[in-house]
C-alpha cells in the first residue's frame, strides 16, 4: 500500500514538473514542436518578400503587359512577315507568362500593376502613331532594347532574390526573354534595321558624329584659306608701298 502511494506521488510530481517547465519562457519554446504552417513551405509570405523580389514581380508584370499591348498592335500594323511572326510569338509567350505571374502574386498576396510603366507606355504611343516601314523599325528597336532590359532585371532576381518561388519564376522567364531578344535581333538584321542608339541611318548617332566632324573640317579649311589670303594681300601692299 505504501509502495503504491509513493508511485502515485512520484507520477503527480513528474506531471507538475512538466507543466512548470512548459510554462517557463524559453523552455516552452524549446520544447514546442517546429511549425508546420503550410504557407512557409511555399516560400516567403508577401509581407516578408524582399525589395528585390517585390521589384522583380512588378517589373515582370509591366513587361508582360507592354508586350501584350504592342504585340496586338503589331499584328494589325506590321508590314513584314518577320515583324508579324515576332508579334505572334511574343504575344502568346507573354500572355502565358502573365498568367503564371498572376498565380504567383495571388499566393504571395501581391497586387500587380494594371498597366505598363511610363517608358513602355510612351513606346506604345509612338507605335500607335507610326505606320509602314517606320512602324516595323520602331517595333523591332523597342523589342531589342526592351528585352535587353528585361534580361538584366531577370538575371538580377535569379542572382539576388530571396524568395524561392519568385526565383523559380525568373528562371522560367529568362529563356523566353532571351528567345525574343534573339528573334528580334535576327529580324532587325534581316531588314537592315540597326538597334536604337547605334543607328547609322538618317539621324543616327554615327551619322551625326560624322557630320559634325565634317563641319569642323570645313570650318578649319575656311579659316586656313582666310589666313592664307590675308598673308598674300599684306605682301602685295608692302610691294606697292
Amino acid at each position: 500500500m505504501v509502495t503504491r502511494m509513493r508511485k502515485c506521488a512520484a507520477a503527480a510530481f513528474g506531471g507538475a514538473a512538466l507543466v512548470a517547465a512548459l510554462a517557463v519562457p524559453g523552455v516552452a519554446a524549446h520544447a514546442a514542436p517546429p511549425s508546420t504552417n503550410p504557407a512557409q513551405s511555399f516560400g516567403i509570405a508577401a509581407a516578408e518578400l524582399a525589395e528585390q523580389d517585390n521589384s522583380f514581380i512588378t517589373q515582370a508584370a509591366q513587361v508582360n503587359l507592354a508586350e501584350i499591348t504592342i504585340g496586338k498592335l503589331a499584328l494589325q500594323k506590321a508590314t513584314t512577315p518577320q515583324v508579324r511572326s515576332l508579334a505572334q510569338e511574343t504575344l502568346a509567350d507573354h500572355q502565358n507568362a502573365q498568367s503564371k505571374l498572376e498565380q504567383l502574386a495571388g499566393q504571395k498576396g501581391v497586387t500587380l500593376p494594371s498597366s505598363p510603366n511610363a517608358g513602355q507606355q510612351n513606346i506604345g504611343k509612338q507605335l500607335e502613331s507610326a505606320s509602314g516601314a517606320m512602324f516595323d523599325t520602331t517595333y523591332l528597336q523597342a523589342q531589342i532594347s526592351g528585352h535587353q532590359e528585361a534580361s538584366t532585371q531577370t538575371r538580377a532576381e535569379i542572382d539576388s532574390g530571396r524568395d524561392a518561388d519568385v526565383q523559380a519564376y525568373a528562371k522560367d522567364f529568362l529563356p523566353t526573354v532571351l528567345k525574343h531578344l534573339s528573334h528580334a535581333q535576327a529580324d532587325a538584321k534581316a531588314l537592315g534595321i540597326a538597334p536604337k542608339g547605334a543607328n547609322t541611318g538618317s539621324g543616327g548617332l554615327v551619322e551625326r558624329a560624322q557630320s559634325h566632324a565634317a563641319d569642323l573640317g570645313l570650318v578649319a579649311g575656311g579659316l586656313a584659306i582666310s589666313v592664307g589670303a590675308g598673308v598674300v594681300l599684306l605682301r602685295r601692299r608692302r610691294q606697292l608701298g
